[in-house]
């Protein structure tokens, strides 16, 4: 039932001595995600300690161009993001957004488009959100926010890039944000 309002939306970019939390959220949004994994596959497995792996975490404090941010819904924490400049259709870009995690209570009061907002103002430019083939609610809620900060047409391209070492499938979105 919704009931309420969130008054106001920040993120906060996370410190490398906090990326615990990142990592904390992301068994959660990994958790989210295993809800779409086939069964006789290895995505949305825990490991024998019950733990969802990500790899490459540790490089958003390390690597030029990474980003990692907390979203927060009223001063409470309400999600991450994750922004890079990986290309899923090996395009010059500016950003792209890696991850994108909103806490399901968060969900439907606008936390996650007003955080995305605010990403896509802090960094203007070139963007690419690129959409995982089998989560159709990510590519209607992107569908929604992105019209809004684009500074002109919104282009969805299948992916085609090597990412990981895998081929990405699903639907990117390039765009560009209002000056």
């Amino acid at each position: 039932m919704k009931s309420g309002t969130i008054k106001r939306v920040t993120l906060a970019e996370v410190p490398a001595a906090q990326k615990s939390i990142i990592a904390n959220l992301i068994q959660l949004y990994k958790y989210d995600f295993s809800e779409f994994a086939e069964v006789q596959s290895p995505y949305g497995e825990v490991s024998a300690d019950g733990l969802f792996a990500h790899d490459g975490l540790d490089s958003y404090w390390q690597e030029e161009g990474r980003s990692a941010f907390t979203l927060h819904s009223d001063g409470r924490l309400a999600g991450f993001a994750l922004v890079n400049r990986c290309s899923a259709l090996d395009r010059p870009l500016d950003r792209a957004v890696g991850e994108f995690f909103v806490l399901r209570k968060y969900r439907r009061y606008r936390v996650g488009s007003r955080a995305a907002t605010l990403l896509f103002e802090r960094f203007r430019g070139r963007w690419e959100v690129a959409v995982a083939w089998y989560n159709a609610p990510a590519l209607s809620f992107w569908r929604a926010v992105v019209p809004s900060v684009a500074d002109g047409p919104v282009e969805e391209c299948p992916g085609a890039a090597m990412l990981d070492g895998r081929r990405w499938s699903g639907t990117v979105l390039c765009f560009v944000t209002r000056p």
